[in-house]
């Protein structure tokens, strides 16, 4: 394989998409038509549910996350009038703009037309990209800004102020998607003062464009602040293995290979080679290599997720692209081996990541045994049609000072947004799961519940004279998630003052 030359590169002062090859468009303009095409084949995820009534609620920052996305999904939403298709449009552009990105960062490294375009293939094959780009969650945005950001660094030179603008605007916008943003890129810091080039931090535009990211991301880090940093709580949470998507330190190197892709893989792990095996391309670029593995240590360390590297993978995958499409192309066995692990690719990567097997079929308990939020997206009416059924057998003398409480954000989001368009008249909704606690206890005459999930016994017994199970939420056939079997309970006679039981119901996580 052989590397571009540092010397024959022509870094240009401005962006031109102009210049990038038409293939580079077309491939991410196909990653978007996939998207789209199956963007309502099943339905919403909880998060989204989530998202949008966060943001509907004016405030700084949530405490599990800050606001743009929240804020974002719910004008989004209004606007689309709640079409799940209309609403998936953003998250499939961002995708699309993902993959952009892998062609424009292997523009930045001199690589040929050819091999921007390879550059571009690679980053629309990653799991990730049609994984995260079906979903309207902050990870898919993050991961879009955060990847630009590192564009424009691997543009940044010392003497120049746009390029580092363009970076402190793009790191606080990031942060005010997810702060997973900050330790990135001071990894990427680290990274620089590792392998260098050096110079680039002897001048005073690093420093501003930190200013300019923290200045930005401000009312989440105040909000933090003041509130105790409850986010901290939620990272402790998902280290210890309380989210899905959590992933075990063991587990944590194969999963982030596996979350872009058994094929995919091989590129990235050739750019990390290329970027790092010689003195010029190591002192150039190196320091995007060198700040990837710091960070994967990092996640290490602190049990974070799998998929938090997304934001490299366009410039890793740019710069191992061009040199592996350089190998295959001297031998006629080699090409026949990609063309068959290209086939594979393109066969498994989108039925593992996308709802394309029918609900309850094999295909289907397959992909989403590998990935859960698939099979998430799954029986939200139902589930609120169980808890309508609920709600109508309370008494008429009992209804005004009863509500419904969940344990979990996704039920509640679901019955805030689903109960209007379904036609179902539900008491107030309430959950002390994450933002909703924050949105306050409910009111005191509110002395009757109907109770939704798997609350504790002991709480339930020390909080309310009576409770019985109603009804249980049944899952589609062949469907096994979130919402199967959860307990629907009628409870009377509250036992405590909300100012003594809220506290006790706070779950961060």
């Amino acid at each position: 394989m052989t590397a571009v030359s540092v010397d024959n590169r022509e870094r240009s002062s401005s962006v031109s998409l102009l210049r990038v090859p038409a293939g580079v468009f077309m491939i991410a303009g196909l990653v978007v038509l996939a998207l789209l095409l199956v963007a309502d084949r099943f339905g919403y995820l909880g998060d989204e549910f989530y998202f949008v009534v966060t943001g509907r609620h004016p405030q700084l920052a949530a405490p599990d996350n800050p606001m743009l996305v929240p804020y974002l999904a719910a004008a989004w939403y209004a606007a689309v009038g709640g079409h799940l298709w209309a609403f998936r449009i953003l998250p499939a552009l961002a995708a699309g703009g993902y993959v952009l990105l892998g062609g424009l960062v292997a523009r930045e490294f001199g690589a040929s037309r050819s091999h921007q375009v390879a550059a571009a293939a690679v980053v629309a094959m990653t799991a990730l990209t049609l994984a995260v780009g079906h979903l309207f969650e902050t990870t898919t945005f993050d991961m879009l800004i955060t990847a630009a950001a590192l564009w424009i660094l691997v543009r940044a030179e010392p003497q120049r102020w746009a390029p580092w603008i363009g970076v402190g605007l793009l790191a606080g916008l990031a942060m005010e998607i997810k702060i997973l943003a900050a330790p990135l890129l001071v990894c990427c810091l680290l990274g620089v003062v590792a392998v260098g080039p050096r110079r680039r931090l002897t001048s005073l535009r690093p420093g501003v464009a930190a200013l300019i990211a923290l200045t930005l991301a401000a009312p989440n880090l105040i909000w933090q602040a003041t509130h105790g940093f409850p986010m901290a709580t939620v990272a402790t949470n998902i280290a210890s293995g309380g989210s899905t998507s959590s992933t075990s330190r063991v587990a944590l190197l194969p999963s982030v290979l596996l979350d872009v892709g058994p094929v995919v893989s091989i590129v990235l792990v050739a750019g990390l080679v290329i970027l790092l095996r010689t003195r010029e391309r190591r002192s150039v670029d190196g320091w995007l290599a060198a700040s990837f593995l710091i960070f994967v240590v990092f996640l290490f360390i602190t049990g974070g997720k799998a998929y938090y590297p997304a934001a490299f993978y366009p410039a890793l995958l740019a710069a191992g692209a061009g040199p592996i499409l350089d190998w295959i192309l001297v031998r006629s066995w080699r090409r026949v081996l990609a063309i068959a692990l290209l086939i594979i690719s393109l066969v498994i990567t989108p039925s593992l990541t996308l709802p394309l097997g029918p609900v309850g079929s094999p295909l289907y308990k397959i992909a989403t045994g590998v990935n859960p939020d698939l099979a998430n997206e799954v029986g939200w009416p139902g589930f609120v049609d169980t808890v309508d059924g609920v709600v109508a057998t309370v008494p008429p003398a009992e209804v005004s000072h009863t509500i419904v409480l969940t344990e979990a954000y996704q039920q509640a989001g679901a019955l805030e947004l689903l109960r209007p368009a379904y036609g179902v008249r539900l008491p107030p909704v309430c959950s002390g799961h994450n933002g909703f606690w924050y949105w306050g206890p409910p009111p005191d005459f509110a002395t009757e519940a109907v109770v939704v999930g798997d609350f504790s016994p002991e709480l339930l017994s020390t909080s309310y004279a009576r409770c019985e199970v109603r009804s249980t939420v049944t899952s589609p056939p062949g469907v096994s998630n979130d919402l199967t079997g959860i307990p629907v309970r009628w409870c009377t006679g509250r036992l405590r003052p909300w100012s003594e039981l809220w506290p006790e119901l706070q779950l961060l996580a």
